[in-house]
């Protein structure tokens, strides 16, 4: 797992655009997963990564499918999805992510259990529904696929329907998540993606009636127009409609990786302390609601397994999403798509091209490497402690990561940390600020050139 950074600015490749965000529907959230660096040696490494893993039969792992489809490329999205695309074009996709789980489960052995399952990154709504079929049953034949398995799905609301959400249950999903954004008409006319409260409320309530068990909406603060009146507005509405989750996706305006971004005024967009208070307004008004506040930008009812795992001390973020299960490998499958065996993190090839191919030929398509050094293990393990937990403590920022817990505590006179004699904590104006001060803990050397 590659956690946050700031957001490097200049020119990016495709690799770069393909790979920028979490598994949020294509939107950036926090933190973010950067590109890890091209390496000769990555086939080689993953292939002993999974080797390793195939004399561990008893390990759980997680599942991780990316899909690069969307209906449309909304003008805030900046990952490279490809929108609107023929039938032939995703049956192919479907065909290669069923060849390289058969070809990764040989490897590594297909007597693991699943811990989780997460199909998205676009949306998975713009599979058919005997593509998103033939592609689970392929999963659930190669590996263990137990019953307690966290199984989510992204999805378009404007794309799904009774007999999908049916089909989804059906094949074990019980989390969707819904990317909404904002229900302001003057916004969603700005980042050209409209759809109306009535039809989120629908298919809010088509999933319950479907069985699914939790219900995420994801929101963006930062698009154009947005003002404090009219997200309260958003809000209420939303919480009116009781979804189990929300998370609030940071936008991020940057036009030379993101060339429709061109197409927004940047005029019209919030500034950084216009930002900050419509985070504010969302903490505040989601916990008056019942929600609690996880990390910097999840919200989940007291009732929801997540606030149990936070008051147990289990909770974990991981690039598919926080969760109370245990550590586990993660492999990803599909374009651009991110692993982590042994704290090493592996990245699949970043163009349709170059994946497909590698499939076609028999190779593995991961082209990217990044090693665990001892250092990075102790900030991988800094980082949980500040996204799950809000802290620092001193202990864990020993041995190289002295000089990030100093640029911590240089934030207690703006209100952002608390300085005890143990450790760092992390207040709530500093909640609203976390990428930045998870970022003072520093980047792995080979982030730092990017």
């Amino acid at each position: 797992m590659r956690l946050p950074n700031s957001p490097h600015e200049g020119h990016a490749d495709d690799a770069t655009r393909a790979t920028s965000t979490l598994r949020e529907g294509g939107y950036a959230s926090l933190p973010r997963i950067v590109p890890l660096p091209p390496s000769d040696e990555a086939p080689r490494a993953w292939q002993k990564a999974l080797q390793a893993l195939s004399e561990r039969a008893d390990e759980a792992v997680s599942l991780s499918i990316d899909l690069p489809f969307c209906a449309a490329h909304c003008l805030c999205c900046d990952r490279a999805v490809l929108a609107a695309q023929p039938r032939e074009v995703i049956d192919d996709y479907v065909d290669g992510l069923i060849a390289e789980t058969a070809a990764v489960a040989a490897r590594a052995g297909a007597d693991h259990d699943l811990l989780q399952l997460h199909v998205g990154g676009g949306s998975a709504s713009e599979l058919e529904e005997d593509q998103l079929a033939r592609l689970v049953t392929a999963v659930r034949d190669t590996w263990r696929l137990p019953a307690d398995a966290e199984m989510s799905i992204d999805c378009d609301p404007r794309r799904i329907g009774w007999m999908s959400l049916q089909l989804m249950r059906s094949l074990g999903f019980s989390r969707i998540r819904l990317g909404v954004l904002d229900l302001d008409d003057r916004v969603q006319q700005a980042i050209g993606r409209r759809h109306s409260q009535a039809l989120i409320d629908d298919v809010c309530q088509l999933a319950r009636d479907s069985g699914m068990e939790t219900i995420e909406l994801q929101l963006m603060v930062g698009l154009p127009y947005q003002h404090a009146d009219g997200w309260r507005r958003t809000l209420r509405r939303l919480v009116a409609m009781a979804p189990d989750r929300l998370t609030l996706a940071r936008y991020q305006h940057r036009p030379w990786l993101a060339p429709g971004q061109h197409a927004i005024d940047a005029d019209t967009l919030p500034d950084e302390t216009e930002c900050l208070e419509l985070m504010r307004i969302s903490a505040d008004l989601l916990r008056e609601a019942g929600y609690r506040w996880i990390g910097a930008d999840h919200f989940v009812l007291e009732s929801d397994e997540l606030a149990t795992a936070q008051e147990q001390g289990r909770l974990r973020f991981t690039p598919i999403a926080y969760t109370g299960m245990p550590p586990s490998a993660l492999i990803g499958h599909g374009v651009g798509a991110h692993s982590c065996i042994d704290g090493d993190g592996f990245g699949n090839a970043a163009t349709l091209g170059g994946w497909r191919g590698a499939l076609r030929e028999g190779r593995s398509p991961v082209e990217r490497l990044q090693r665990c050094t001892p250092t990075e293990a102790r900030r991988q393990a800094a980082l949980q402690q500040l996204m799950c937990r809000q802290e620092l403590p001193r202990a864990l920022a020993e041995d190289g990561l002295e000089l990030g817990y100093a640029a911590l505590a240089r934030h207690a006179p703006r209100g952002l940390v608390q300085v005890e004699a143990d450790r760092i904590v992390v207040t709530d104006a500093g909640r609203l600020q976390l990428a930045a001060l998870c970022a003072e803990l520093g980047p792995p050397p080979q982030e730092q050139v990017l």
